[in-house]
């Protein structure tokens, strides 16, 4: 005969016991018994040839009967985990503050499935609460306002209604915190900048609105002050909320900022916030205009820079017109310095009235119109030539030291430092040489090689900036 084995039963839930029937033994036959992780279980069969072993169910897996004489069988235990039931509770609004009340939600679940139907009493410091879970989303009861700090909330399943589920969970207990935070309270900060306008100078006035130190957005906040003062903006996500007026009058102006309408759990609404600007009278504006170098000779450049201030402080973004006469020399804006820069080498020989007008400003000022002048006299042009060069070979003729040549300008101004280069007036230097009184320099110059290649360049420099001159460089004959 040979061993047959049958499982009872064949499925079971963890923790659970089971059978396994070994029969078709020979009497007194030992049979023996293995499962998991359990000792062996060694039995002998009946006289009918039957022994039976029982396990507790641990994991889903083989059992093994083995006989000594009539061999061996297998079967399967398939286990399942024990159900499993959770409790929670849920408070609303999550984050309660003082003296809002409160709705607790109990839930119970058996195996991650709803359980409908469960008795669940909860113990606040408000007293005992008793609800039924049903349609899935458990029992909820107002249990009022807790008090401010950590709130104990003790919710058990103390029976059941209707159908009983897989597992009761009677007994089962949950303990949460709630935690209760002082009541919102809402703020408005208003300032202005700049904190000393002039009439007439925009004024921007920012009110920055929050709940307990929290931004609020979209909040309306009303601004209104004197000459006329009334406008209104939306604060962003930041709490802030903006507007600018040139309307404020001289003197001390009380401006208000209200908040008109909010969102949210703050109760903002007629919260207000003031601040005092005082408006100083409107600036005088004036233009300064100097120039660099003062005597350049005819063709030279030369620098003007016009100041434009409003009561001695700068005006950016003044649009500045430059002329002499008829002559328009160039227009530019005023920097953050209040400084508006042009070039020019268009003044001709002789005495030139320079004229630097403000034809446009974006500042409180009234600077339209306003100049400054300055007179710039021009001498007569100044030739600086370098004269061609000629070159004589080295002996040995090196290729550092290849040729030596004599370079020479005229027209310089006498004292002042000439520098000769090869490949233009950024290149390397040759030679330097000091004008001597009437304006000449010169000086001997050794070549590479290289050097032989392309002509020469002089430097020298005068007020304002350099005058160059270039010639060639030829093997002497």
């Amino acid at each position: 005969m040979a061993i047959t084995l049958v499982l009872n039963a064949p499925t079971t839930v963890a923790g659970q016991t089971f059978t396994a029937t070994a029969s078709g033994a020979a009497a007194g036959e030992p049979i023996t018994f293995t499962y998991d992780a359990a000792l062996p279980q060694v039995l002998n069969a009946n006289a009918a040839g039957v022994a039976v072993a029982t396990f507790t169910a641990t994991t889903t897996g083989p059992v093994v009967a083995a006989g000594t004489i009539n061999g061996t069988a297998f079967a399967t235990e398939t286990v399942t985990a024990a159900p499993a039931c959770v409790i929670t509770v849920t408070p609303s609004p999550a984050n309660p503050t003082t003296g809002q009340p409160v709705t607790l939600t109990t839930t119970v679940t058996c195996n991650g499935v709803p359980v409908n139907g469960a008795v669940v009493q909860l113990t606040t410091p408000n007293g005992s609460f008793v609800g039924i879970t049903a349609g899935g989303v458990g029992a909820a009861l107002n249990v009022g306002a807790l008090p401010l700090g950590g709130n104990a909330v003790t919710a058990t399943v103390v029976g059941f209604t209707g159908v009983p589920p897989t597992c009761l969970c009677i007994g089962n207990t949950i303990t949460t915190t709630v935690t209760v935070t002082a009541a919102a309270t809402c703020a408005v900060a208003l300032t202005s900048s700049p904190t000393n306008p002039t009439a007439g100078q925009p004024v921007t006035l920012t009110a920055t609105v929050t709940c307990s130190g929290s931004p609020v957005g979209g909040a309306t906040v009303n601004f209104t002050g004197p000459g006329g003062l009334s406008a209104t903006a939306t604060t962003n996500a930041l709490g802030v909320a903006t507007t600018t007026t040139s309307a404020l009058p001289a003197g001390a102006n009380t401006v208000t900022a209200t908040v008109n309408a909010v969102g949210g759990t703050c109760t903002c609404t007629n919260v207000t916030a003031t601040t005092v600007v005082t408006v100083g009278a409107a600036g005088t504006c004036a233009v300064a205009l100097t120039a660099v170098p003062t005597n350049p000779t005819a063709g030279q450049s030369v620098t003007l820079t016009a100041a434009v201030t409003c009561s001695g402080a700068p005006v950016v973004g003044a649009t500045v017109l430059f002329s002499s006469g008829a002559t328009i020399l160039g227009s530019t804006t005023t920097t953050a310095t209040g400084q508006a820069v042009v070039t020019t080498s268009a003044l001709p020989s002789g005495t030139n009235a320079v004229t630097a007008t403000v034809i446009g400003e974006g500042s409180t000022c009234t600077c339209t119109g306003v100049t400054g002048t300055t007179t710039v006299t021009v001498g007569p042009s100044q030739t600086f030539t370098a004269r061609p060069a000629c070159y004589t070979l080295n002996f040995p003729p090196l290729p550092w030291s290849f040729a030596h040549a004599t370079l020479t300008v005229t027209g310089a101004t006498p004292g002042s430092t000439v520098t000769f280069h090869s490949d233009g007036a950024g290149g390397p230097v040759l030679c330097t040489a000091v004008a001597d009184s009437f304006g000449n320099a010169s000086c001997v110059a050794t070549l590479s090689i290289f050097q032989l290649l392309s002509g020469y360049t002089a430097t020298t420099p005068v007020p304002g900036g350099f005058l160059t001159s270039s010639s060639t460089l030829l093997p002497c004959i």
